[in-house]
């Protein structure tokens, strides 16, 4: 009994094993369920990944966009108080060279206590920064305002009361011949003298000695208020801001509260950005240097980063979400309606009632569909082949991008590769077809080498042009498809052009093909008929350009008389040069050529005309004067008349002047091309209708912006400059002086309040 329970449970065990595996197979073979694992497996992974990427795509996005937020909130601190620095220099300079109203003992002319106080009160006007400016020269015993005067031991002692400093400290600095600037750093001062001047409020002083000899003080009072406005914030920043002058906080705003002692050790180091450690906080810590010589520092909790972070985390879950639950529901849809479609076309090519969803036997079917695609895409590529050569000799395409275009849906290879146009004739039995097809097959097995050929039924011949980048595989191709012409034909003819890299002289491989072919009863046709070898006259100087020139103006002008006349001189020149027949067919070519690349029009039917087949038919001089004047004629008739409606240039030209002045490229020249007209129409025109020059009127565009931008704005004369439209700011300077009567500086300070 143990022995067939035994037995018993291991028959259990292995059928198990085999129904396993079974399942296994299945899903393993063709089995739709299979794909529907795989795909589904697929779909996982994606979004996984993206899930991921969003999540690093975001951080690196909310720190970045951290960082940027900080260095511009710096940079806005930095560019307003580094410019009220330079006023401070420009005013100490400008002290330094007024004499006549300084350096004087009030005892001894207190007349000129007065001229020192008008000359000192247009300072204050000058800037917001400072709300006292305080004169002192070092020989005197006063201190000058531009309202009034005041002793130096009074005002230290009792008018001007400082909390950090006692009073002679305070004497012993304004007496300082010290050459670098000096700041006190922000401290409440009271005092009768300065309460009733400026009331209270925390004050922050720069004090400078005059050059050159530095016997004269210049004491800059700034109020608190004036950084309050500065480093204004909000509370939920988490910022707080400092400006330092040599190892020393001199004024901080923000909401951190954080010790001087913990900020002055960090910024010592180089400029930039760097997250630092306070406190066991974490902060982003931004570091400027200053050309006064002050260094700006920004310091922001990264918990405002983090608080970025954690609001955008949730966006990227719903947004996973949103991706993972539209693509389960797919999958299931879709696994349901594949596997019945699949059910039912195994039921079509197989009538077993089993139920299968097995792909093998769908192939068999599809295979048979795919070999009469096959059959058709062949058919359709041969036809892709034939347009391609056609349009190629031809000259239908304008550029060689879509010659390579043309070539790469036809299936020929031709990136740079040299060509050249083989010619075929003098076939008379029931041999072609099959000669045709036999030099077909010869170039689709040659190695590195591509072409088609196509069958010329006016002409009776047969047309083929060839590419490789060798030309030795292109002469043993041609030796082959001249043997088989030869074996299939009694009487054979073959010609061809000389090597070509521009796939745009197409038309010129075919007509030194056709001209060598023409030369067959004088050359041995037991050999190639090479273009080369035909003698061909020096074609320079045949036609010089102003042939060309006159007749591209009877055109414009729309004069049949003229472009008779100029087409007669073209024929006279042409004849006088003597130059051969195939000479003649290359010069047909390219006047025609330049003509119609010159004188677009739509549907002008030229085709019919214009084709090499048809220039190849010209034998004499009085064939090309007719043909030429026929297309000229054809150019006249379907060219549009030109019409300018002249209120319409007026006001394009002004709208455009308006919207792109503060280009430096835009020229009077560049507008009229805009145009589509010349300059002197659009000079006439405007200067009619505007009473005023188009580039008068450019320069008054830029000028009036140019006096906003120094008004309402703190920019550089030479960022306005560039923001007008001229790259060089000397010549603005001199084309304002000359608009305004005034130079940007002077004009700014007199439009400032």
């Amino acid at each position: 009994m143990l022995f067939f329970a035994g037995h018993f449970k291991k028959y259990n065990r292995e059928m198990g094993e085999a129904f396993v595996k079974k399942i296994w197979d299945e899903l393993k073979s063709q089995n739709i369920f299979y794909y529907i694992i795989v795909f589904s497996i697929i779909v996982i992974l994606i979004i996984t990944s993206l899930g991921s990427y969003l999540y690093q795509f975001y951080y690196k996005t909310i720190y970045s966009d951290f960082l940027v937020s900080n260095e511009e909130h710096l940079d806005a601190e930095i560019n307003r108080h580094e410019n009220d620095m330079q006023i401070i220099r420009n005013i100490v300079y400008q002290m330094g060279i007024t004499e006549d109203v300084t350096k004087f003992r009030l005892t001894e002319k207190p007349q000129a206590a007065l001229q020192l106080e008008k000359h000192l009160f247009q300072y204050i006007t000058v800037s917001q920064f400072f709300q006292m400016l305080l004169y002192q020269y070092h020989e005197d015993d006063y201190m000058y305002t531009g309202t009034t005067s005041v002793g130096v031991d009074y005002f230290a002692e009792q008018g001007c009361v400082m909390e950090l400093l006692d009073a002679e400290e305070v004497k012993a600095e304004i007496r300082s011949t010290d050459k670098e600037l000096r700041i006190w750093p922000e401290q409440s001062v009271s005092g009768f003298w300065i309460q009733m001047y400026m009331g209270g409020e925390d004050m922050v002083l720069y004090m400078q000695a005059i050059p050159p000899a530095f016997q004269e003080t210049l004491l800059f009072v700034v109020p608190g208020s004036y950084y309050d406005s500065l480093m204004e914030k909000d509370e939920e920043d988490l910022r707080e801001d400092f400006i330092i002058y040599k190892d020393e906080v001199i004024v901080s705003r923000g909401s951190l509260e954080l010790p001087s002692d913990a900020i002055l050790p960090l910024t010592g180091e180089e400029e930039g950005q760097r997250q630092v450690k306070i406190d066991g906080k974490k902060y982003l810590l931004s570091v400027r240097q200053g050309t006064s010589g002050l260094t700006y520092c920004s310091l922001q909790s990264m918990e405002v980063f983090y608080d970025k972070i954690v609001t955008g985390q949730w966006g990227i879950i719903v947004l996973l979400s949103v991706c993972a639950i539209p693509a389960a529901f797919f999958i299931m849809v879709f696994s349901r309606r594949m596997a019945a479609k699949v059910k039912k076309m195994n039921q079509l090519l197989d009538s077993q009632e089993e139920t299968n969803y097995n792909l093998s036997s769908i192939e068999s079917g599809i295979q048979m569909l795919v070999e009469a695609n096959e059959q058709k895409e062949k058919e359709n590529l041969q036809l892709k082949k034939t347009r391609f050569v056609r349009n190629f000799i031809r000259n239908d395409f304008k550029s060689r991008e879509e010659v390579l275009q043309a070539a790469q849906k036809a299936s020929i290879e031709i990136e740079n590769t040299m060509y050249l146009a083989v010619l075929l004739g003098e076939r008379s039995d029931s041999n072609e077809s099959r000669a045709h097809a036999m030099m077909l097959d010869v170039i689709a097995q040659a190695a590195h080498l591509d072409g088609y050929g196509i069958h010329l039924v006016s002409n009776n011949q047969s047309l083929f042009v060839l590419f490789s980048d060798s030309a030795e595989r292109i002469e043993e191709t041609l030796g082959m498809l001249f043997t088989i012409g030869k074996e299939c034909h009694g009487e054979f003819v073959m010609s061809v052009s000389n090597y070509h890299q521009d796939f745009l002289e197409g038309s010129a491989a075919y007509l030194e093909a056709d001209t060598a072919f023409d030369n067959r009863f004088l050359q041995d046709n037991n050999k190639i008929i090479r273009f080369g070898d035909v003698a061909l006259t020096d074609v320079v100087n045949v036609l010089p350009d102003s042939y060309l020139q006159k007749l591209k103006a009877a055109l414009r002008s729309r004069d049949k008389a003229a472009v008779e006349q100029a087409v007669e001189d073209i024929c006279r020149r042409m004849t006088k040069k003597s130059p051969s027949l195939p000479l003649f067919r290359l010069l047909y070519n390219d006047i025609i050529h330049v003509l119609i690349s010159e004188w677009k029009a739509e549907n002008t039917g030229l085709e019919s005309i214009y084709n090499v087949f048809t220039l190849s038919q010209c034998l004499t001089i009085q064939d090309f004067n007719d043909f030429l004047c026929e297309a000229c004629s054809r150019i006249i008739e379907t060219k549009p008349e030109e019409s300018v409606d002249r209120s319409r240039i007026v006001e394009e030209a002004a709208a455009y002047m308006k919207e792109n002045f503060a280009k430096p490229e835009l020229t009077m020249s560049m507008l009229a091309d805009y145009l589509g007209i010349s300059s002197v129409t659009l000079a006439v025109e405007f200067k009619n209708q505007m009473d005023i020059r188009p580039s008068d009127y450019l320069a008054n565009l830029r000028m009036e912006r140019a006096r906003e931008l120094l008004v309402s704005t703190n920019m550089l004369i030479r960022e306005i400059s560039l923001s007008v439209g001229y790259e060089d700011d000397h010549v603005f300077t001199r084309r304002f002086k000359k608009y305004t009567g005034k130079t940007p500086g002077q004009y700014r300070e007199e439009h400032t309040i």
